[in-house]
This record gives structure tokens, C-alpha cells and sequence, in this order.
């Protein structure tokens, strides 16, 4: 099951500041729903336990984030892939800051989220509504917690 979304919301932040926080992968996952660890391996890659329930199915993904295609200040892209019983999961998410105007910025977002298995054979139904609902609120919490710091 293949799911897109894309989003720009605009940031009460200057580019660096917004950089800096997408470069802090702690504070990246405290926006994470059902995210309940981190581990930072290097400056690029990371790996990422988060719980979620779809419907009627709770599962727990371990995923390993990388971090490639990086401009500094400008964009990267981000691709987590994990695996839970009996399930497979490839998020690849582009990002890229762009200014607007009177120190805010501008995070235009696109993620595709691959499922297989089980959590898209159950889930099926109530998982594009929630992938979509989880993944707008974790952009806009994100958004949030950066104008506010």
C-alpha cells in the first residue's frame, strides 16, 4: 500500500534555526507520534522505535532513519525504513526550507509511505486516514515547537 502527502507550513523562524532543529534528531521525534526512542548512530543515520495503533492493530516498528541528499540550510531527504511482526514499512520524506519573508520560513514537506504485510492487509482502511492524520500533526507540531523555541 503506497500513501502520499505533502505540506508547507510556515515557520516563526529564521532557515538556520529551522535547520538546526531538523538536524536535532531528539527534537525531530518529540513531534513523532508513538515515538518512544532514539538512537543516534552517526550525524546521518539513526534508529527509531515508535508504537501505533491502526484501527483494530497496535503494532511496534523499529526503523532506521538516514539522512542523504543534504544541502545545509536549504534541504535533505529522509528515508526510515523498519519492520514490525510481520510487517514492512519505507517512508522517504523531502524537505526543504525556503524563506518567507520577516524572519519565518517556509518547511515544504512531501512523504511517500510504503506498507506491506500485515498492518496493510488489516489496517487497510483505516490506514490512509490515520497515516495522514498522524503525519499532519506531526509537521504541525513540529512547526509548533519550532516558532515557539
Amino acid at each position: 500500500m503506497k500513501l502520499e502527502f505533502s505540506g508547507a507550513p510556515e515557520i516563526t523562524a529564521s532557515r538556520q534555526q529551522l535547520w538546526q532543529k531538523l538536524m536535532d534528531p531528539d527534537f525531530v521525534a518529540a513531534s513523532g507520534p508513538g515515538v518512544e526512542a532514539v538512537e543516534r548512530v552517526d550525524p546521518t543515520h539513526f534508529r527509531v522505535t515508535s508504537g501505533l495503533g491502526v484501527g483494530p492493530l497496535k503494532v511496534r516498528f523499529k526503523l532506521d532513519v538516514e539522512l542523504f541528499d543534504i544541502v545545509e540550510g536549504e534541504r535533505l531527504t529522509m528515508r526510515a525504513r523498519g519492520l514490525a511482526p510481520g510487517s514492512t514499512v519505507e517512508v522517504v520524506s523531502s524537505l526543504r526550507i525556503e524563506d518567507a519573508g520577516n524572519q519565518h520560513s517556509r518547511l515544504r514537506w512531501s512523504a511517500t509511505s510504503d506498507l506491506n504485510g500485515t498492518v496493510a492487509r488489516v489496517g487497510g482502511r483505516f490506514l490512509e486516514m490515520t497515516a495522514r492524520r498522524l503525519t499532519e500533526e506531526f509537521w504541525t507540531d513540529f512547526a509548533r515547537r519550532v516558532s515557539a523555541s
